[in-house]
């Protein structure tokens, strides 16, 4: 986060020699470091802790290449409309993702799990540690702020395991020996955690960020989320409740009708995830970076594991024709005489858009041109991904292109469907009208039944959110992921076991209250 990168990282390295993360407890600390005790001294070493918490945020300190291999993995290539690139066959840990054959052994397996709970046990630090502090030592107001946001952390460290593990260990306090060894919690009590954290924390926050605390969780973000939460839960056999849809579209509402954050739609579609137009007007949650090289802490390969070969990427992952199939469904409607305009926003494919030499769409370039240069052929059959790609791949080393993890669009979708949901039809209709119109190009809805519109809805959050990391969970909430996956030809998923990631080896071999 630009304001968190500001802060002396040395006072991250002695808040990490005094944490302990889920697998650990530290009995004895050397004599010469600060203990977790005298480390909360003033406003200085709360707002160091809360740089602690924001670090681990999608499991980015961990995993090599600048944060994109395990988590691109993890979640894009489970999903329906990915293939593996051309280098992911040299990678057995990432084939063993995509045909569904891990174990609760997988490295990412373990990695997701072990970043979120070290994350989590930061936040939890700064709730107990910065909550205690008196008034001579911070302020009122910056220790509401800092409690605020890592309410919200606790809540996203939270919700990000619930959405990839079925079961969770719920902390809500700093681990002690006493605690270390926790039972896994049952779904329900899960969400409600989630849930409450996130409603603390947006009524602790405030609605909007100054242009020194880029990144940072604000009310906007805690109900974007909240809602998020709400309408995951309703999707969740186990813990769906009657009103879910509704307090989905409560929450919503504060954001898209009485204005909270002031959000809009950015017209340039494109603009959102090459690095040109960060932290607009439609992010209401954004992940940092900045660019660096290969020993960067916060820099991304990210578009190096998306680019393909023939951009200069490393050929990490393809996009199947069926998502372009899709993505074309509606026929050359758009007011410019095109597909829909956010399928050339999210891929790569064989298209006079991308032989057109004089916009040379294609990095620079032209479809035919560079793949024939790199393969010998067109290439007819084969689509990848746009997204998270600078322009010139090639010309960039480790780059600081930000990556959002919620924008306004979603909240409209998600939005339109919990009022969908609720019986309020034409006032869905016209929030994804307003999506369609400013992202796609596209002309008004003609559909107007529930059912209709709910099918529409599935149709514009693929069109939207392609490689936003939603597309499985999406698929699972709606009780779609064994059909999905059949007409993928991914005959090694079943959702029974494959619909959550296994709790780790490590942790039910370190933890005497799992089995």
């Amino acid at each position: 986060m630009k304001y968190i990168n500001k802060i002396c990282m040395v006072a991250f390295s002695m808040l990490t020699l005094i944490s302990c993360n889920d697998d650990e407890f530290l009995e004895q600390s050397s004599p010469d470091q600060l203990t977790s005790e005298s480390f909360w001294r003033n406003a200085e070493d709360a707002k160091s802790g809360l740089t602690a918490a924001y670090a681990e945020l999608e499991s980015r300190s961990n995993f090599w290449d600048g944060w994109q291999e395990g988590r691109g993995v993890v979640e894009y290539f489970r999903s329906d409309y990915a293939l593996p690139g051309p280098d992911a066959t040299n990678y057995g840990h990432w084939m063993s993702i995509f045909n569904f054959t891990y174990t609760n052994g997988h490295t990412f397996v373990d990695v997701l799990w072990s970043t979120n709970y070290k994350g989590l046990n930061f936040a939890n630090q700064v709730i107990s540690k910065v909550g205690a502090m008196t008034s001579e030592q911070i302020s009122d107001a910056e220790k509401n702020q800092i409690i605020g946001e890592a309410t919200f952390l606790r809540a996203y460290y939270h919700f990000k395991l619930l959405t990839l593990f079925e079961q969770i260990i719920l902390r809500t306090d700093i681990i002690s020996q006493e605690t270390l060894d926790k039972e896994l919690a049952d779904r329900p009590e899960s969400w409600t955690a989630i849930i409450n954290d996130f409603k603390t924390a947006a009524e602790m926050l405030p609605p909007t960020n100054s242009a020194n605390n880029l990144g940072r969780a604000n009310k906007g973000a805690a109900l974007a989320f909240l809602g998020k939460a709400y309408l995951y839960k309703a999707g969740d056999i186990s813990s769906s409740e009657s009103n879910d849809f509704e307090n989905a579209s409560n929450a919503f509402k504060q954001i898209v009708d009485d204005g909270i954050g002031n959000y809009d739609l950015e017209p340039e579609f494109l603009s959102l995830f090459n690095g040109e137009n960060e932290n607009n007007t439609e992010s209401i949650f954004e992940l940092q970076f900045k660019s660096g090289d290969a020993t960067s802490w916060n820099a991304t390969a990210l578009h190096f594991f998306v680019g393909d070969w023939s951009v200069g990427g490393w050929g990490g992952i393809e996009a199947s024709m069926a998502a372009v199939n899709e993505m074309k469904k509606e026929g050359m409607i758009a007011t410019n005489g095109l597909y829909d305009n956010r399928l050339y926003g999210s891929l790569y494919f064989r298209d006079s858009f991308y032989n057109d030499t004089n916009t040379s769409q294609m990095q620079g370039g032209t479809w035919d041109v560079l793949m024939n240069d790199t393969y010998g052929d067109t290439h007819d059959n084969h689509v990848y991904f746009r997204k998270w790609l600078p322009n010139y791949v090639w010309n960039n080393g480790y780059v600081g292109v930000n990556v959002v993890l919620m924008r306004y669009a979603d909240v409209l979708l998600m939005y339109a469907e919990s009022l969908n949901e609720t019986g309020n039809t034409p006032k869905a209709i016209d929030l994804i009208n307003e999506v369609r119109n400013t992202h796609g190009l596209m002309p008004d809805l003609t559909v107007s039944s529930q059912s209709a519109v709910k099918t529409q809805i599935i149709h514009e959050r693929t069109m939207e959110l392609t490689l936003e990391s939603t597309r499985f969970f999406d698929l699972r909430r709606w009780g779609m992921l064994d059909q999905a996956m059949q007409a993928a030809g991914r005959s090694g998923f079943n959702s029974t076991e494959h619909s959550y990631l296994p709790v780790p080896l490590s942790e039910i071999q370190a933890n005497s209250k799992i089995d």
